[in-house]
C-alpha cells in the first residue's frame, strides 16, 4: 500500500486557501514555471548548505564562486532589474557577514563574542548536527482516511531542517534549529505563535534525538539578518498538535459538503480598500475546496492574473496598494 506523505508547505498551503491546496495536491495541477522569490531561496539555501558542509570553513572568495554557480544553475527570473540588483547587494553583505563571523586573527575570532547577538553566538559556536538535514516523521491521523480504497491511519510528514546545531552543558545536550528565510518581511506575532514549520521540526528532534525538545527555534531573514526565535514548549507542542490534528482532518474530508458561505475580497467604492467580506458558495463544498481569496491571488498559479481558473480569485493586483 502507497503511504500517505505530505510537506509542510502543503500544509502551509492548505492553512492559506484550501482551494489552492486541492487544486495543486489532489488535481495535481502544479505549477513548472519558476518564480523569483522561491529561485531566489534555493540559490541562498544552497549557498549556506555549501558553507555549513564545508565546515564553516569556505572563504569570501570560495563563497562567491559557488553564490555565482548556484545563481546560473538555477537562472533566477528576475520581475525587474531592481530586484535582481537587491538581492545581489543583499545576498553580498550576507555572505560577507559570515566570512567575517569565523574571520580569525592566529586562534582568536577577530569580531569578539560580546560583540555578537545570541543568534550570531549560537552559529559561531553551535556543533553542527546536521545541514539539511531530511526527516520523515510519521503522524497518526486524528482518524483513518480512506483513498482510493487504501486505508491510511498514518500520515508521513517529509522535510528537511536548514541547520541543526547543539551545545553540550555538562551531561545535557541542547539542540537549536535554523531555519533560513529569503522573504522581505520578518513574520508578525500571530504568525509566531500558530505557524507550525518549527513545531514539526522539534517533533523529528524529539523523536529522533532522546525525547528532548529543542532549546530554542530560530528563523533567520537572511536578506536583513534578522532572525525571530519560536520556542516550542510543552504548551506549544500540544496547541501545535491541536492544530495539526485539525488541520489534517479538514484537509483528508472529501465527503462533508457542509461549506456554504467564504470570505471574498473585494473593493469597495472607488479606490477604497479592499477588504473580505462574506458571500455565498452556488453550491456547498467540502472544507478542503474552501477558497480563501486575499491580495495572494495575484501570485497565485489559478489566480485571475495567472491561469484564472479560480472563479473567486480577486482582482488586486500591486497598483492597488493603498498607500500610507
Amino acid at each position: 500500500m502507497k503511504r500517505l506523505a505530505i510537506s509542510y508547505s502543503q500544509i502551509d498551503t492548505f492553512l492559506t486557501c484550501p482551494m489552492k491546496w486541492y487544486k495543486t495536491y489532489v488535481e495535481g495541477k502544479r505549477s513548472t514555471e519558476k518564480q523569483e522569490a522561491t529561485s531566489y531561496g534555493t540559490v541562498i539555501h544552497k549557498t549556506l548548505e555549501y558553507f555549513f558542509k564545508n565546515g564553516r570553513q569556505p572563504s569570501g572568495k570560495d563563497l562567491g564562486e559557488a553564490i555565482s554557480y548556484y545563481a546560473y544553475q538555477e537562472d533566477i527570473p528576475w520581475l525587474s532589474p531592481e530586484n535582481m540588483m537587491m538581492a545581489m547587494k543583499q545576498s553580498g553583505e550576507l555572505l560577507a557577514w559570515i566570512v567575517d563571523l569565523f574571520k580569525k586573527d592566529g586562534n582568536r575570532f577577530m569580531i569578539a563574542d560580546s560583540d555578537l547577538n545570541p543568534c550570531e553566538k549560537l552559529i559561531r559556536h553551535g556543533a553542527i548536527v546536521g545541514v539539511e538535514e531530511d526527516f520523515v516523521l510519521p503522524y497518526r491521523l486524528p482518524k483513518p482516511v480512506d483513498i482510493n480504497g487504501d486505508v491510511h491511519t498514518h500520515v508521513y510528514i517529509v522535510g528537511s531542517v536548514d541547520l541543526h546545531l547543539a551545545i553540550k552543558s555538562k551531561n545535557v545536550v541542547h539542540h537549536y534549529v535554523i531555519d533560513w528565510k529569503s522573504g522581505n518581511k520578518v513574520f508578525d506575532s500571530k504568525k509566531l505563535e500558530t505557524n507550525l514549520q518549527h513545531p514539526i521540526y522539534s517533533f523529528y528532534i524529539y523523536r529522533k534525538y532522546g525525547g528532548v525538545l529543542p532549546d530554542m527555534n530560530i528563523y533567520f531573514f537572511t536578506r536583513t539578518r534578522q532572525y525571530q526565535k519560536v520556542k516550542v514548549d510543552e504548551e506549544r507542542k500540544t496547541k501545535s498538535i491541536e492544530m495539526l490534528n485539525d488541520t489534517l482532518s479538514k484537509m483528508y474530508d472529501f465527503e462533508d459538503n457542509s461549506v456554504k458561505t467564504f470570505q471574498a475580497y473585494i473593493q469597495g467604492a472607488e479606490g477604497a480598500r479592499y477588504s473580505k467580506r462574506r458571500a455565498t458558495l452556488s453550491q456547498p463544498v467540502p472544507q478542503n475546496k474552501l477558497p480563501c481569496p486575499s491580495a495572494l491571488c495575484y501570485y497565485c498559479d489559478f489566480g485571475l492574473h495567472n491561469k484564472n481558473e479560480c472563479p473567486f480569485s480577486s482582482d488586486w493586483d500591486p497598483s492597488k496598494k493603498i498607500k500610507r
